[in-house]
């Protein structure tokens, strides 16, 4: 029982007690009033006949008539008149009754009455003795019409009295229960800051709940921040804030190994080969200084390319992933870049003139890294030797037309007509690399006539641009919650962050959830962090939706957005799954690893679970689980499945 109930329950103990103390004595008292009223009657009935007995003639007849005038006249039970000997002479009686009053009344508050007496004289003889009992009747109606009005008043009272006590209790249960809620809110990430309460008892608590809140908030705020830190001491170069030659690896392997990445991109390198004369013309510091300005150029030409990567990849080499593109646009972007860079050395480099060497070449998913890596050298010497940017798209027999924005929505309209579209799976494993944590569920379009299926990293552009995305969503969500009646095993199903925002997706994944039944429990639901806004934009609607049918919340290529992970964890976060970029040559990275550590520390304290996405050698799993990763997922996973 709540303290709040205790106290309630103790005030109406108390109200009752006094309520019922302050009857029982009013009934007491009025009882012995009532009772002192009879027996005065009484004794004065008795006095009074008797005394006109005495004067009147003595003969039976005159008795009588002065006997049945004082009993018709008066509310009495018994009047009496016997001679000197004990003889009765004239006797009058009636029943006692109370009318009205319940039976037992009389029998819970008996009046004991003695009756009046009194002497008859015959000058100096005695003539006899009068004995008058009062009727008790009326006094019992009185006590009765007493009780039920004292009854009235004192239940009018209690009423009352438990009104103003309730309001009482509601005006200090208000605070106490703002500050259970802000309690309750610490524990889930929220940091909510209460107004001092009026109750004067209860300010000094509220104000340690605040000053609590505001120190936890410090406390995750700090931590970001250090991971945050060591994110970029791992992932970013120290002179520019651009990435480092790491963490492009690591994006250019994800490009190349992640199924629903962009089928086909481009990548390429910016050089700029006179940066040693640079150094000793004009210094160390104005050289530095020139460095930022060109990394600010850079992201400047990429700005507008979705998902592009700008790294620099050690003294003045830069290096760009394009996914996605074609290599007219990426031809365009170099040619941008170099433009750009050419401006500041003019106005840098005092008229200098330094060289610049840029190549751009296709790659295409699946391709061997080295092999990529090796066209782009190849390509940079042969622009070194001509002077002039080099574009190579390498040739590609089975790359297809990319189809118009129309007939990528006649495509995926036909395809979601006739449920055309189809799941493929790859385990996240434990730890141990035994035991299946859930099989990560991607979607897929096969074609006809032989045709390659498409991945979604191929359609699901097209549908975000024809607004097609979250019937996509839906569509897989409902093979998935098909597939749950196939399998024990729990899946994971990725949604793209635009479908959140979508009106009607919410409503329409409640419905399919529903029909779930207890097998959504089995349903997770992934959304990855490149796509949502520093707001966390329809995350807390979809985090309420999974919640009311039992199923799981995670967020995919987390590690961008460190400081929304308080936030997260309030939204009922049960897991995140590491970006690639920082798995990749974990064993190797000490950065990485100290990056990696600190997200899984602060997770674990929020009772999150982190995994690591691409995972692509024994090495980098031992590294990862010494870390503290539950689980993983990539190539090696399915190697040691398919074991």
């Amino acid at each position: 029982m709540s303290l709040v109930s205790r106290l309630w329950v103790s005030v109406v103990v108390a109200m009752a007690v006094v309520l019922a103390g302050a009857f029982a004595v009013s009934l007491i008292t009025a009882r012995s009033y009532f009772e002192q009223q009879l027996q005065a009657q009484s004794g004065d009935g008795a006095v009074s006949l008797a005394l006109s007995m005495s004067q009147q003639s003595k003969d039976v007849a005159t008795s009588e008539l002065l006997v049945a005038a004082l009993f018709d006249g008066g509310h009495y039970r018994l009047i009496r008149f016997t001679d000197a000997a004990g003889r009765v002479l004239v006797e009058r009686t009636q029943p006692d009754v109370a009318d009205s009053v319940p039976g037992w009344l009389p029998e819970l508050l008996p009046m004991n009455v003695r009756p009046g007496q009194a002497m008859v004289s015959d000058g100096w003889r005695q003539a006899g003795k009068v004995t008058v009992e009062a009727a008790r009747g009326y006094a019992y109606r009185s006590l009765w019409r007493g009780m039920l009005q004292l009854g009235s008043l004192m239940l009018a009272i209690g009423m009352f009295w438990a009104m103003a006590v309730s309001a009482l209790l509601r005006w200090v249960r208000g605070p106490l229960e703002d500050m259970a809620e802000q309690a309750e809110a610490i524990g889930a990430g929220q940091f909510r800051v209460l107004d001092e309460p009026k109750v004067l008892e209860l300010r000094s608590m509220a104000r340690a709940l605040n000053h609590m809140s505001d120190r936890v908030r410090s406390l995750f705020a700090e931590q970001a921040g250090r991971i945050a830190a060591l994110r970029d001491e791992g992932s970013r170069d120290a002179g520019t804030g651009l990435l480092n030659r790491a963490y492009f690896s690591g994006e250019l392997r994800r490009a190349l190994s992640e199924a629903d990445a962009p089928a086909e991109g481009c990548v390429g390198v910016l050089r700029v080969a006179d940066l040693t004369a640079l150094n000793q013309a004009q210094g160390r510091a104005r050289t530095d200084a020139w460095l930022v300005a060109v990394a600010e150029a850079l992201q400047g030409c990429v700005a507008g390319v979705e998902e592009a990567t700008l790294a620099r990849l050690g003294g003045a080499e830069f290096g760009i992933l394009l996914p996605g593109l074609r290599i007219a646009d990426g031809q365009a972007c170099f040619e941008r870049a170099c433009s750009a860079v050419a401006a500041l050395d003019l106005q840098g480099a005092a008229g200098r003139g330094l060289r610049l060497h840029a190549a751009v070449v296709t790659y295409r998913r699946d391709e061997a890294p080295g092999a990529l890596l090796a066209r782009v050298d190849s390509a940079l010497m042969r622009a070194e030797s001509t002077g002039t940017l080099v574009a190579e798209a390498e040739h590609l027999p089975d790359a297809r037309p990319v189809p118009g924005e129309e007939a990528w929505r006649a495509l995926l309209e036909a395809a979601l007509a006739r449920h055309e579209f189809v799941l493929t799976d790859y385990p996240v494993l434990a730890e141990d690399g035994r035991r299946l944590v859930h099989r990560e569920c991607m979607l897929r379009l096969p074609q006809g006539d032989g045709a390659a299926v498409l991945t979604a990293g191929q359609f699901m552009p097209a549908a975000v641009r024809v607004g097609l995305a979250s019937a996509c969503d839906l569509e897989a969500v409902r093979l998935g919650i098909a597939r749950l009646a196939e399998t024990s095993d729990p899946i994971a199903i990725n949604v793209a962050p635009r479908s959140l925002i979508e009106p009607g997706f919410l409503e329409r994944l409640d419905v399919l959830l529903a029909g779930a039944g207890a097998a959504a429990a089995r349903i997770s639901v992934e959304v990855s962090e490149r796509g949502l806004d520093p707001q966390l934009a329809g995350l807390e609607g979809l985090a309420e939706v999974l919640a009311r049918h039992g199923a799981q919340l995670g967020i995919e290529h987390f590690g961008r957005q460190l400081a929304a992970l308080p936030r997260l964890y309030a939204l009922r976060l049960a897991y995140l799954k590491l970006d690639g970029s920082f798995v990749a040559g974990l064993d190797d990275n000490a950065g990485h690893q100290r990056l990696v550590k600190a997200i899984v520390d602060v997770a674990r304290g929020l009772g999150v679970v982190v995994y690591a996405e691409q995972v692509h050698s024994a090495a980098e799993w031992a590294t990862a689980v010494s870390l503290g990763v539950g689980g993983m997922t990539g190539p090696e996973a399915s190697r040691r499945t398919a074991a």
